[in-house]
């Protein structure tokens, strides 16, 4: 068993998982600057499909979402 679902057996609450679609690893990246995208376009470019700026501007807020209503209860 590998130990993500063994960690995720042991939880007292099933965790919810997402696929991003037409992301790589790298996507969970924050978004490069200029300098730094022309300077490492490996960790900077992502596969066709995929908008790093967009996908951190809606995840961020809904992470935000998830902590201030988690924190509060």
């Amino acid at each position: 068993m590998d130990q993500v679902s063994a960690v995720a057996r042991d939880l007292p609450v099933k965790p919810e998982f997402h696929a991003v679609p037409n992301s790589t690893h790298l996507s969970f990246l924050t978004p490069c600057p200029p300098a730094l995208a022309k300077a490492l376009p490996d960790i900077c470019t992502d596969p066709p499909g995929f908008d790093r700026e967009a996908f951190h501007k809606d995840f961020d807020a809904q992470v935000l979402s998830f902590f201030r209503k988690t924190l509060a209860d």
